[in-house]
């Protein structure tokens, strides 16, 4: 049991050191930095996408906070007209109010549209720079093809270059088996995994779960916190409310007087219009 235990061990650093192998070799490759610096881009582009978003939400507020401040404009001159004081005064301090939230909004606006012209000079600066790395990458991959493949013909070459076909067939063969028991032995040491390294996977699963967890009741806590909070503005602003539905009440009464009076104005024409034509038919 104990050489078994060894025997173990001995798997384990070798797989290890195989890894950390195949990783330093990794890691000192071109194509590592190259795959890296690209997905760097693209976090880079996403988030200046982002701020592409964030200047139309702003000119989006922008907006409808100006046709907001328009249509108390005019709630505020019919409830003067109907006497309603009281509605006036609250139409006018919103318009106040919002008026010094605009031009606050006004300059955000203004700020995320500077910041998002510079981050968009400096994604093309960065992109230009992309391709020429990538041109110079290319180029030395081409070079060292062409390297490698003269090297590879140069030994087919040499490897033809026996004095007789029964001795070519041997060299080669021998080359294969070489080859073949290399590659079972490293195929080996890969599909050999600890025990501890199983333990290791499975403890890491587990926290990771917990993590899940955690999250997925925070969010859950969260989610309750904003319906409570939202429940309390929404009961501190009934009074808010109840102001703007009898000021909507009250532009839409103007507005069927105003309708009103207009066809008022229009019946004595007709009806003169039909006298006219009475006496023509006569």
């Amino acid at each position: 049991m104990t050489n078994f235990f060894d025997k173990m061990k001995e798997w384990n650093k070798q797989v290890t050191k195989k890894i950390d192998e195949k990783n330093e070799k990794r890691r000192n490759s071109v194509s590592y930095y190259m795959d890296k610096t690209k997905a760097e881009m693209k976090e880079a582009e996403r988030m200046v996408e982002k701020q592409r978003e964030l200047k139309s939400i702003f000119y989006k507020e922008y907006k409808e906070m100006e046709a907001y401040i328009e249509k108390r404009r005019r709630q505020v001159e019919i409830a003067k007209e109907a006497g309603e004081t009281k509605l006036a005064n609250f139409a006018q301090a919103e318009v106040e109010q919002y008026e010094a939230q605009l031009e606050t909004t006004k300059e955000h606006y203004e700020q995320a549209s500077e910041q998002l012209e510079k981050l968009e000079l400096r994604m093309h600066e960065m992109r230009l720079k992309w391709k020429n790395l990538k041109t110079q990458h290319l180029a030395e991959m081409a070079e060292k093809n062409a390297e490698e493949t003269a090297q590879k013909m140069d030994k087919v070459i040499h490897d033809m270059s026996w004095g007789s076909v029964t001795d070519y067939h041997e060299a080669q063969k021998q080359r294969e088996l070489s080859e073949e028991a290399s590659k079972k032995a490293d195929m080996a040491k890969e599909l050999s995994q600890s025990f501890d390294e199983l333990m290791d996977e499975l403890d890491k699963k587990t926290q990771k779960s917990k993590e899940v967890i955690k999250d997925k009741a925070q969010e859950f806590s969260s989610m309750v916190d904003d319906m409570i909070e939202r429940e309390k503005r929404n009961f501190q602003k009934k009074d808010q409310a109840s102001m703007d539905e009898l000021l909507n009440d009250l532009e839409k009464d103007a507005v069927k007087k105003e309708k009103q009076t207009e066809d008022e104005g229009l019946i004595p024409e007709l009806e003169e219009k039909k006298e006219e034509k009475a006496e023509d038919d006569k």
